[in-house]
């Protein structure tokens, strides 16, 4: 297969925030058909060119980049490349394919249903409860929970570039941040998904390094297509340090992220 020029979401992610208006809040999309799986038609050069096909899963998450280019069914989109080994976990922060799919085989995350928002008494957590059903007792419905409270980055190891930027702190590229830590720096320092049956605690991987997390409910949500497929998105940080991801969550367990800087 040949492989599509590797775009850093850093790069496009100008492009992507041009078509935000499109989706309320976010660029992002998930595959949703009945079949289980979209076909990605993936070009090179020429938009009619077709080179390869690449199957996405119901549930994959992808970028929403612009109409397709002489189109009306199909919309152009960029997405991870998903290694052949399977991992418990994978943070993508860049993209490194690119192609076009039918807009009747995906839906934008703000169009799916979202999670009612509310804060814990002590307003460190934000949960997000899933109010759809009326007839599920409130102590069964599923929740997704953010815990937010200082961070200790300041006394780990640090490493910066040349231009005293952080490239690293304790070993990972960290999120939200520039060339200083500020006082009142936080980080998000849990996620907790609730379902009856099952759930989980995000696995660290999915949740180091992600400083200064939004706590206000416009830049946060959750939403979901079924029990088995929720996703988690916030736009974080500010200025020329904030930052975008959303967390797939399959089963009641995180299975992949996706994050790139989108400065304001």
């Amino acid at each position: 297969m040949i492989s599509v020029k590797k775009f850093y979401i850093s790069i496009f992610s100008i492009f992507c925030f041009v078509f935000m208006n499109a989706q309320n809040k976010i660029p992002f999309g998930v595959v949703k058909a009945e079949e289980g799986y979209a076909m990605v038609r993936v070009h090179k050069d020429d938009y009619r060119k077709i080179i390869d096909k690449i199957r996405m899963k119901t549930g994959d998450v992808f970028i929403y980049v612009k109409p397709a280019p002489g189109e009306t069914e199909w919309i152009w989109i960029k997405y991870p490349e998903k290694d052949d080994t399977e991992k418990l976990f994978v943070r993508y922060d860049s993209i490194t394919k690119e192609g076009m799919v039918n807009k009747n085989r995906v839906v934008f995350v703000d169009q799916l249903p979202h999670f009612t928002p509310s804060k814990s008494k002590n307003g460190k957590s934000l949960i997000f409860t899933d109010d759809t059903n009326s007839k599920i007792p409130g102590n069964q419905r599923t929740k997704v929970i953010i815990d937010v409270y200082p961070s200790y980055a300041k006394i780990k190891k640090q490493e910066k570039d040349a231009n005293g930027y952080f490239t690293k702190i304790d070993k990972v590229k960290p999120w939200g941040v520039g060339k200083e830590l500020p006082e009142d720096l936080t980080e998000i320092k849990s996620i907790r998904v609730q379902q009856p049956g099952r759930g989980s605690v995000f696995v660290r991987e999915a949740i180091k390094n992600l400083f200064q997390p939004t706590m206000n409910f416009n830049n946060v949500g959750v939403a979901a297509i079924d029990n088995d497929h929720i996703f988690l998105y916030m736009i974080n940080g500010s200025g020329e340090n904030r930052y975008t991801t959303i967390w797939t969550i399959k089963q009641g367990k995180v299975e992949s992220q996706i994050i790139f800087k989108n400065p304001e």
